[in-house]
C-alpha cells in the first residue's frame, strides 16, 4: 500500500472489511508508512513485522485474537511487510519515542 493519503487508505481498508462483516481488522503496509499507521485515529494498533515467505504469522494472529477476546475489539492488526527484520527496526528507529507505547513479545514461553 503506497497511497497519497495513507491514513485515509488504512481507514478505507478497515471500513471495507467491516462492511463485509469482518471482525478481525488487518492491513498490510510498507515500513515507510509506519508513522502514518500509528496516527490512524479511533483504533488501537498491533504492529508486527512480516517478512513474506519467512515469517510464521500464526503467533501474530494468535496474539491479535487474544487481544480481541480480552475486549480489545477496536484494534487493527498492522502487518509491516519488510524484506528483512533490519528494515523493520530501521523504520521503528525513525519514529518519535512514545512513553505510552506498549511493547509485547509474541513469544508465549516467557
Amino acid at each position: 500500500m503506497k497511497p497519497k493519503n495513507p491514513i485515509h487508505a488504512i481507514l478505507d481498508a478497515v471500513a471495507a472489511q467491516q462492511r463485509q462483516g469482518e471482525t478481525s481488522l488487518t492491513v498490510r503496509i510498507e515500513p515507510d508508512l509506519l508513522q502514518d499507521a500509528m496516527n490512524v485515529p479511533g483504533y488501537r494498533k498491533l504492529f508486527a513485522p512480516l517478512i513474506p515467505g519467512l515469517t510464521d504469522p500464526a503467533p501474530i494472529y494468535g496474539t491479535y485474537e487474544q487481544m480481541r477476546q480480552a475486549g480489545e475489539t477496536n484494534t487493527i492488526l498492522v502487518l509491516v511487510e519488510c524484506q528483512t527484520i533490519g528494515e523493520f527496526r530501521e523504520a521503528l528507529g525513525r519514529l518519535p519515542i512514545r512513553k505510552s507505547s506498549e511493547w509485547r513479545s509474541f513469544d508465549q514461553g516467557h
